[in-house]
């Protein structure tokens, strides 16, 4: 499991994921939700770590600018990169990335026998069958790069089906207009962390903080919503009558 898979479950379960040695000091205060940079460059991603992010992602175009991106950070950070084949994996491992973001049509078979993450980009707008799909993979989490600038009630209907069908963390991107109650409604919706802009993290960290932690009796809760298969009777209005 990655340290990024570990920190996330510990934030859906309302605990510190805090990961001493990498990203923000241990006097910075716990969020509610892990905070993240993804497609940037070495420079971006280290000055990110300092400015308080928990994680980071490299862009590169291959395995190799990858691997000489990874080079001199000291954080937890990953690769999202153009084209992941062969061996690549395997050295990107070796070059310190805790994880790997995918698209749905790359190719990742290394990925499954092996210690680094992968956290996949997915559509809101799949069906049911490709969400229920994605279980067995065991994902670190799942990306969703559409922006949240002022979370409506449909778009958090749909973002908690998405976590309620998948089986993993959500990764959300967030605008930096978010507020903190958008914040707060998107925990509740199955994310364990946020990405933005790098530089609006200032920004988002000023709401994420003001995030109120769960209290320890909400802690193992699920999000507010649960997912009714079809042909439920469920909700559906009508009695059933004894034939007795």
């Amino acid at each position: 499991m990655s340290k990024l898979s570990e920190a996330l479950q510990r934030k859906r379960r309302g605990e510190s994921a805090r990961v001493m040695g990498f990203g923000a000091p241990a006097t910075a205060k716990d969020r509610a939700l892990l905070l993240g940079v993804m497609g940037v460059s070495a420079s971006d991603a280290a000055e990110a770590l300092e400015a308080g992010a928990d994680f980071v992602a490299v862009a590169a175009d291959d395995t190799e600018g990858a691997v000489a991106a990874l080079d001199g950070i000291d954080g937890l950070v990953g690769a999202q990169i153009g084209s992941l084949e062969g061996d690549g994996i395997e050295a990107l491992e070796e070059a310190g990335a805790d994880f790997v973001i995918a698209a749905p049509d790359e190719a990742a078979a290394g990925i499954v026998d092996s210690e680094v993450g992968l956290v996949l980009a997915a559509n809101e707008a799949w069906e049911d069958a490709p969400l229920r799909a994605l279980a067995p993979l065991s994902l670190d989490a799942v990306l969703v790069r559409e922006p949240v600038e002022g979370f409506t009630v449909a778009r958090r209907i749909s973002l908690a089906r998405v976590a309620a069908l998948c089986g993993a963390p959500l990764i959300v991107a967030v605008g930096p207009g978010v507020s903190t109650a958008d914040l707060a409604a998107l925990r509740e919706s199955g994310a364990g962390g946020v990405v933005g802009p790098a530089d609006e993290l200032a920004g988002i960290i000023e709401q994420l903080e003001a995030v109120p932690l769960r209290s320890p009796k909400r802690r193992g809760e699920g999000g507010g919503f649960a997912i009714v298969p079809p042909g439920s009777a469920a909700g559906d209005g009508e009695e059933i009558e004894d034939d007795d």
